[in-house]
């Protein structure tokens, strides 16, 4: 089986930009030229628990139904779709069911029926080791990843492994990259 499984958010979503609207709304700045940092507190000039308070009140609102599709995600999942392949998506959004409904229906929305498993349940400072051994150790599929700690725990287990390029992620690994779907797609051909 041809099979992808993907992070959500910096991969199959712009969650970043999402995040910084809804920050905007919840009347936040974010600090110019910041782009290299992961970490909301950095990006904000707010303290670390404050941040991480925004982004679990952000992963559990009805923002997530609505978060728009990352670069050109839409065209080449529906290409790889097309060409037989199929898709898993873990992401760590916390443990709200309601927000777990929502991205699953935005990702539907957006990509269609090419979903054979959404996993949401995880929290996002925790590692997605575990689900990943549990489901694809052995397996010889391809895992697309943005965050450096995620993609080598899908490395570890022995997935095809690609970092979604972003400057927050630059200077920290010797992975394969990728900036867009279309050059997963051509690694992938």
């Amino acid at each position: 089986m041809k099979k992808i499984i993907s992070d959500c958010d910096g991969v199959l979503l712009d969650w970043c930009f999402a995040f910084d609207v809804w920050m905007r709304e919840q009347g936040y700045v974010r600090l110019p030229n910041t782009d290299q940092y992961f970490e909301q507190a950095k990006r904000y000039g707010i303290p670390e628990t404050e941040a991480l308070e925004q982004v679990h009140r952000f992963n559990e609102t009805g923002v997530l139904g609505f978060i728009p599709a990352y670069k050109d995600s839409v065209e080449y999942v529906t290409r790889f779709a097309r060409e037989g392949w199929r898709f898993d998506v873990i992401t760590m959004i916390g443990k709200d069911k309601f927000a777990h409904k929502l991205r699953q229906a935005n990702l539907r929305h957006l990509f269609g029926d090419v979903f054979d498993f959404i996993y949401c349940a995880g929290d996002f400072t925790k590692p997605k080791r575990e689900i990943l051994k549990e489901r694809y150790e052995g397996k010889d599929y391809i895992w697309v990843e943005d965050r450096i700690d995620y993609a080598l725990q899908g490395a570890e287990i022995g997935l095809k492994t690609y970092v979604m390029d972003w400057p927050y992620n630059r200077s920290e690994t010797t992975l394969p990259r990728v900036s867009n779907w279309k050059e997963l797609y051509d690694a992938a051909h």
